[in-house]
């Protein structure tokens, strides 16, 4: 059996959000903390600062990382708020030959979004201003669709015409690519869907 070579690039920029890096100052000097009763084994790695004991007790919802550098600690589901605050826009568009390209681009400061559509040699474009609690919940909805853990490619092979898309994510710090060919995420719909309320006009 043939293994697929990965690309360590794309790994690693479809692995967007990382829960092991600390949400509050960004170091990465970071180890897991483990709970329960600890092997002999573990009191060694916890010497030697590759984990942190947190006790015989399992706490729902407490930390499961700690930085070495500010001791803060913190869970997955905090990371996972970190990584989508830093969000300020996002850039997107999706279409082929024949049916042109819809672009939009969501600016979270200014609160701005825009839209265009064209096709044919044609464009049609709108820009309107957003109100604070729609940027909130549009980051909100953007969780929903999983986002940031979408891989970097969707290319579906031997098609040549089509659907094309891309989207890219502005980020404090670098940005994050995502794009498909004939293919998609299984939450593509459900972000058009998010596109189109908060542009009011279509995008697919």
């Amino acid at each position: 059996m043939t293994v697929p070579e990965i690309n360590v690039k794309e790994k690693e920029e479809s692995m967007a959000i990382k829960y092991q890096q600390c949400p509050k100052y960004g170091s990465k000097n970071t180890m897991k903390i483990l709970y329960g009763m600890p092997t002999q084994e573990a009191f060694h790695k916890a010497e030697a600062g590759e984990i942190k004991l947190g006790g015989c007790c399992i706490i729902v919802g407490g930390p499961e990382y700690s930085c070495k550098d500010c001791e803060h600690e913190w869970n997955k589901e905090e990371a996972l708020e970190a990584s989508y605050d830093k969000i300020k826009g996002l850039k997107a568009s999706v279409g082929g030959y024949f049916e042109g390209y819809y672009n939009i681009e969501v600016n979270l400061s200014p609160l701005l979004v825009s839209w265009s559509h064209w096709v044919g040699g044609g464009e049609e474009s709108i820009q309107k201003t957003l109100y604070p609690t729609t940027a909130k919940k549009f980051i909100e909805e953007l969780k929903i669709v999983n986002l940031l853990n979408w891989k970097a490619k969707y290319i579906e092979p031997g098609v040549l015409d089509g659907t094309l898309w891309s989207v890219e994510i502005i980020r404090e710090g670098r940005n994050i690519s995502k794009q498909g060919d004939n293919k998609f995420p299984d939450e593509w719909d459900a972000f058009c869907k998010l596109i189109r309320k908060i542009t009011g006009k279509n995008f697919s």
